[in-house]
Order: C-alpha cells, then sequence, then structure tokens
C-alpha cells in the first residue's frame, strides 16, 4: 500500500512538473499598446509557445496593472484554447462580452495585412472595464486557469507601433520597440504601425529547430547502441 501510495505521489508530481514546464513556455512575444489609435481600435499583445508541444490555455486570464488585485480586475482570453508548439497568437482587446471580436478582427487582418493575410494567423480575444493597455505605460499579466501567474511584462510610454520581446524576457519593463525586418517586424499595409504578429518570434523558432534537432540526435544515439 505504501508503495502505490508513493509511486502514486511520484506520478503526481511528475505531472504538475510536466504541466509547469509546458505553462512556462508561454511567453508575451509582443505588446501593442497604440492600437487602440489605429484603425482598428484596439490594443493588443501575443502570446508564443516557445515549448515543442502544445499548451492549453482553456481558463487563462490577462490583467493590466492592476496585477490581478482584486481578482475581479482579470479577464479571460477569449477564441483560442490551446496554442500549439511554436505557434504565435494575437489577442485583441474588445468589450466584455466579445460582440465586437469579429469586427475588430477583420479590421485588424486589414490594417496589418491587406488582402495577403497570412493562412496561419490566429486571433483571439480579451475585454472588461477593469483592463486596457494604456500608451503612458502598463503591464500585461497572464494568468492560468488556477489563477497563478505564468508570466508579465511591463513598458513604458509608447508611439505607434509595438515592443517586441521575441528574447521571451519575463518580468522586466520593456523598451525594445519593433523595428522592420527584426524578428520578423514589417510596417503595416496603413502604414502606421510596425510589428510583426502572428509571426513566430526568431528565437522561438531557433530554439524549436534546436529542440528537434535534439530528438534526432538521441534517436541516432539509440539505432548506434
Amino acid at each position: 500500500m505504501l508503495k502505490y501510495q508513493a509511486s502514486l505521489l511520484a506520478a503526481t508530481l511528475a505531472l504538475g512538473a510536466v504541466a509547469s514546464s509546458a505553462n512556462a513556455a508561454i511567453i508575451i512575444s509582443e505588446v501593442d499598446p497604440s492600437g487602440s489609435g489605429s484603425s482598428y481600435g484596439a490594443d493588443w499583445f501575443e502570446l508564443t509557445n516557445t515549448g515543442s508541444s502544445a499548451v492549453s490555455i482553456a481558463g487563462w486570464k490577462m490583467d493590466d496593472n492592476s496585477n490581478g488585485v482584486p481578482s475581479s480586475a482579470e479577464v479571460a482570453l477569449r477564441g483560442v484554447t490551446s496554442i500549439a508548439a511554436g505557434q504565435s497568437v494575437v489577442f485583441l482587446e474588445g468589450n466584455s462580452t466579445g460582440s465586437t471580436d469579429a469586427t475588430i478582427q477583420a479590421a485588424f487582418k486589414s490594417a496589418w495585412f491587406g488582402s495577403n493575410v497570412p493562412a496561419g494567423l490566429t486571433l483571439g480575444g480579451y475585454g472588461g472595464s477593469g483592463v486596457g493597455l494604456n500608451q503612458a505605460g502598463d503591464a500585461v499579466n497572464i494568468f492560468n486557469s488556477s489563477g497563478t501567474l505564468i508570466t508579465r511584462v511591463d513598458f513604458g510610454a509608447a508611439a505607434a507601433g509595438t515592443f517586441d520581446n521575441a528574447a521571451g524576457l519575463n518580468n522586466v519593463t520593456l523598451t525594445q520597440k519593433s523595428v522592420v525586418g527584426v524578428n520578423g517586424a514589417f510596417n503595416s499595409v496603413t502604414g502606421g504601425e510596425i510589428g510583426s504578429p502572428g509571426t513566430v518570434p526568431l528565437p522561438a523558432a531557433a530554439w524549436l529547430m534546436l529542440s528537434g534537432l535534439g530528438a534526432i540526435g538521441c534517436r541516432l544515439r539509440r539505432r548506434g547502441a
């Protein structure tokens, strides 16, 4: 009985470690607090899965610099429940009910890509009276379904364009603005902003490539043995 309990505890701890590792693979890769002043009228941030397997984000929430206190300030991430390995997902701010999401997303696609919307572009939403990305300086906090803080970034005053966090920095104040040609950044079709929405940041992509090469190497070593 004691051996069974010990095995069960070990399995539970192992599953917890795997889940924690998967959650840690999610980074806030880009933030646009100036989007509300654009033609599509919505601020946004981007989450990227830098891991080697999909991560469920069902029940996840975000908050700005009120930092989840009180907890009622947090709002749900809408429209996307899982982020695949190496995938970047853009979350656009709408109203609290999500009834504006489709309209905002269509306008976002037109403003950034015109008629050449990437096939793999994935958009989600969030919104509520308790959140809003202030262009004078603010934060993005991401919580999982248990209310645990997964990742956060702060940012200062911002002109038009996005903050680039392809490096996957956590709990820092972002200062690097997106630059055309760096980490996939480009001028929006309307010409009002610079960013890389929906583009997997180079560091994340490079990490995935190295992970793949490592897995291949392990298989080759096993065959050789």
